[in-house]
């Protein structure tokens, strides 16, 4: 009985020893073996590790987008005072829908364009 004890452990170590090396032996085809790459699915990426994408424009549907054209001269005018303007005057539109006038901004006389989105720019 003590000897079938003694052979099983010796058996059990050389199987062992064998499987192992046979574990870290390269492939048939020559290629290396690479640890598997573990990933734990219940930890999202830090936001540093995250790529940062370009920021872009909002999009606005063409319903929103024609509530907010400038139509009119009242509502150019009525745009302008919004933004902070004051004593707006000159008011003229162009063929393309450009708005110009001549207003005062914290007390200064500046002149000004609207576009037919509603967005001024200083002109001088």
């Amino acid at each position: 009985m003590r000897s079938a004890i003694v052979m099983a452990a010796i058996v059990t170590l050389a199987a062992g020893t064998a499987f192992a090396q046979q574990d870290s032996a390269p492939s048939e085809l020559g290629a290396v073996q690479h640890p598997a790459i573990q990933v734990d699915p219940a930890t999202p990426p830090s936001s540093a590790d995250a790529p940062t994408l370009p920021s872009a424009a909002p999009v606005i549907n063409s319903e929103e987008q024609a509530a907010t054209k400038i139509q009119n001269e009242e509502q150019a005018k009525a745009t302008i005072e919004s933004a902070g303007f004051t004593a707006v005057s000159e008011l003229k539109q162009d063929d393309k829908g450009m708005w110009t006038a001549s207003a005062m901004k914290d007390g200064k006389p500046v002149q000004l364009s609207l576009n037919a989105e509603g967005q001024i720019s200083l002109l001088n």
